[in-house]
């Protein structure tokens, strides 16, 4: 599947971020991968990652914001506005759901 390469200028009203985790339980360590839709529309698939708990949504952010999606706060230290709070703040509906899976191949 080909992503979307977005217009210049794009009116986000709705953000959904599908997430799956595997917990990997030899070694201890949990991955996601995660879908991006902005406005209904499939932009990235975030593909085999380390990271745990809420992290999917970091990432999403994360690539959003390099993409010209979103033009969250950069802070001094690296980070950025949380996606949920930059939502929020330009009201823009955030839909995210996460489902644990059994084995990795169903990341």
């Amino acid at each position: 599947m080909t992503e979307y390469t977005p217009p210049l200028i794009i009116e986000v009203k709705a953000i959904t971020v599908i997430g799956r985790r595997w917990f990997d339980k030899i070694n201890g360590n949990t991955y996601f991968s995660a879908d991006i839709l902005v406005n209904n529309v499939l932009v990235h698939s975030i593909h085999y990652q380390y990271g745990y708990d809420d992290f999917y949504m970091q990432a999403a952010g994360e690539w959003l914001s390099k993409n010209g999606y979103t033009h969250p706060e950069h802070y001094e230290f690296g980070g950025i506005t949380p996606l949920w709070s930059y939502c929020r703040d330009n009201d823009i509906t955030l839909f995210n759901t996460v489902t644990d899976v059994m084995r990795k191949k169903d990341l």
